[in-house]
């Protein structure tokens, strides 16, 4: 993405690079969720779900889900997502 960032842009063009930093891309979301514990984020306002109830609450069951639960599992922290009832 860097080098398309580079070749279409009119900044690269013009030598100016535009620097595409992921610097959580290398990590497990377990390590990712104890970095995030380890700064102060508040979990409780996040959610992944793809497809959320009306009312906010994440539905649980996708692979987003799935995936956040099995992450704060591993990383030993409570996941305080509001799931909708099953």
């Amino acid at each position: 993405m860097q080098e398309v960032a580079r070749l279409g842009t009119r900044a690269g063009i013009e030598g100016r690079p535009i620097e595409l930093l992921a610097p959580l891309a290398g990590m497990t979301k377990a390590e990712i969720i104890r970095a995030g514990v380890a700064l102060g984020v508040d979990y409780g306002i996040t959610h992944s779900c793809y497809d959320p109830a009306p009312d906010g609450a994440a539905c649980g069951a996708c692979d987003s889900c799935q995936l956040r639960r099995r992450g704060f599992r591993q990383a030993g922290v409570s996941d305080p997502t509001r799931y909708a009832p099953p």
